[in-house]
């Protein structure tokens, strides 16, 4: 199974070569390619038609048009004497927080590429660690869009928005990552796990596994690092990463519980769960992620996804956290559950400073 990390499945990118001459700095023009990447990935709350493509790649070209690389950004490069990929670095740094349409296509653009490591890894936050923190956010109601989530209120209480917070801490000398996480949810009346109803404020919080980011510092050419994590926040007894398809890697999550409108994410491959498990049956992800007491045999469970990225130990960082969940009928089929999910979201920047 995957390791635990980040439950903001928590991201991260950075992008660095093998060599840097700062003296001369030339930054070109984000490719069309890129651009389109941005506009055609837009946040799920907005329709992805020809025109609101036309408008973000607009909006995106306005807000790549710098003249130069952050100072952080180019501090970093220096002091580790690597090579930037300017493209990728240049649309983070910038990235205007107030656009959070833009900012949210920009991260969702970037795929994931970092690799677990073991559990007994011996986490340390030292001098040569940034710690990114979100701070509280609140997360927004998202209605529509192309995977059309609902616009009930059966899970979460309206008055009373999912938050969250994140402290995400890079060791670029060591070329590492892991989280501290924070929820706190408030369920809807009538919304909780099989006959017991959950309307308060509930807490979760957990510090994920280590993840490695060499492979996307040292590549050539470099690529974007971007670090994930899912996880299952339940009714006060804790949480856990959420096993759909393979679940072994970073590749495997998911940031949504849609596939598409009508239709769940895979069940746990029995590769990785094995012959018989719970987790190969997707009508148990129903059951698990119901959040209507009347079904005696609802869990309850919120599904939780977040992604961080940054360019560099001196640059800002940007990340996205969300939380689902759905309300139906005891015994209703998998379209008719996938149709109830309720989705909140929020993109963020986060500024990172040196660890004390």
């Amino acid at each position: 199974m995957k390791k635990i990390f980040l439950t903001l499945k928590t991201i991260l990118i950075l992008a660095f070569t093998n060599s840097f001459v700062f003296a001369e700095i030339s930054i070109p023009a984000p490719s069309t390619t890129v651009l389109n990447q941005i506009a055609s990935s837009m946040s799920s709350s907005v329709t992805n038609d020809a025109q609101s493509i036309e408008d973000s790649g607009n909006a995106t070209a306005s807000l790549i048009d710098s003249e130069e690389l952050g100072e952080g950004i180019k501090k970093a490069a220096e002091k580790n004497g690597l090579q930037i990929n300017t493209e990728a670095a240049t649309i983070l740094a910038s990235l205007d927080d107030s656009d959070t349409e833009t900012m949210a296509a920009a991260i969702k653009s970037m795929e994931t590429n970092i690799s677990f490591l073991d559990d007994d890894y011996v986490q340390a936050i030292t001098p040569d660690t940034i710690v990114y923190d979100s701070e509280w956010q609140t997360l927004t109601k998202v209605t529509g869009g192309d995977l059309e989530y609902a616009d009930s209120n059966d899970v979460f209480d309206a008055s009373s928005p999912p938050q969250s917070r994140s402290k995400v801490y890079v060791n670029f000398k060591e070329q590492t990552i892991f989280a501290d996480v924070f929820t706190k949810v408030t369920r809807a009346a009538g919304a909780g796990n099989s006959g017991v109803e959950k309307n308060f404020e509930i807490e979760n919080e957990w510090r994920t596994g280590t993840a490695s980011v060499a492979d996307a510092l040292n590549a050539n050419p470099p690529q974007p690092i971007v670090a994930t994590e899912d996880q299952g926040l339940g009714t006060g007894w804790g949480s856990f990463n959420v096993p759909f398809g393979t679940n072994i890697d970073a590749s495997s999550t998911f940031s949504t519980m849609k596939k598409n409108k009508t239709t769940l994410q895979d069940a746990c491959a029995v590769s990785t769960c094995g012959e018989g498990d719970y987790w190969t049956v997707k009508q148990n992800f129903i059951e698990e992620f119901n959040n209507d007491i009347n079904d005696a045999s609802s869990f309850g469970t919120i599904y939780f996804y977040g992604k961080f990225t940054t360019a560099s130990e001196g640059a800002d960082g940007f990340g996205t956290m969300a939380m689902e969940g759905g309300h139906t009928a005891n015994g209703a089929n998998e379209q008719t559950f996938v149709e109830s999910i309720e989705r909140y979201e929020a993109t963020f920047k986060l500024v990172g400073k040196a660890a004390e």
